[in-house]
């Protein structure tokens, strides 16, 4: 298997926006999309729009991992977080993916504004929690599958609120927004 099909950081220093990926097939791979980020990069990841992806035969189809701790020394900026933020997957399909979603946010570099919409990804690996969340917060439109993780909020095909997250760990961080 090959490491990711598509890949945005860990040096996110300058930052990454304004970026869409669409109409792409990953195939054997251990991980379909991945953003990988850690304190120390600084910089952002904003407004990057995921449209019409299939994943075939992937361990972790959608992985954004914020403790990706490879630094060359120790000599890095221990208050330098990254911001991640206003990130959409729409039209996600795919099959034999073992973990669909796995959202790792932190305290320190929550993973802010995620959006879910028209997903289907059948898995081949029964866990008690398949679409892995912590430190997101977001929405998800319409139906998908599997069922999204508790933080985030639900919303009908026409964005009309259904249910929203009671989830806390990230709703309770001052954003200074």
């Amino acid at each position: 298997m090959r490491s990711a099909g598509i890949s945005i950081g860990s040096e996110m220093s300058g930052g990454v926006s304004n970026v869409t990926v669409e109409n792409v097939t990953v195939w054997s791979s251990r991980r379909a999309v991945r953003i990988k980020t850690a304190v120390g990069r600084g910089g952002y990841v904003r407004h990057i729009m995921y449209r019409n992806l299939t994943f075939d035969d992937a361990r972790v189809g959608i992985v954004i991992k914020t403790d990706y701790n490879e630094h060359p020394d120790m000599d890095f900026d221990k208050n330098a977080f990254p911001i991640l933020e206003n990130i959409s997957f729409t039209g996600i399909h795919g099959q034999g993916v073992r973990v669909p979603v796995r959202i790792h946010g932190s305290e320190e570099i929550p993973v802010r504004n995620v959006t879910f919409r028209d997903m289907n990804v059948g898995i081949t690996y029964k866990k008690k929690h398949i679409f892995q969340c912590a430190f997101v917060q977001g929405r998800v439109i319409g139906t998908i599958f599997p069922a999204p993780c508790e933080n985030l909020d639900i919303y009908d095909e026409e964005e009309r609120p259904v249910k929203l997250s009671t989830a806390q760990n990230v709703t309770d961080i001052d954003y200074g927004v």
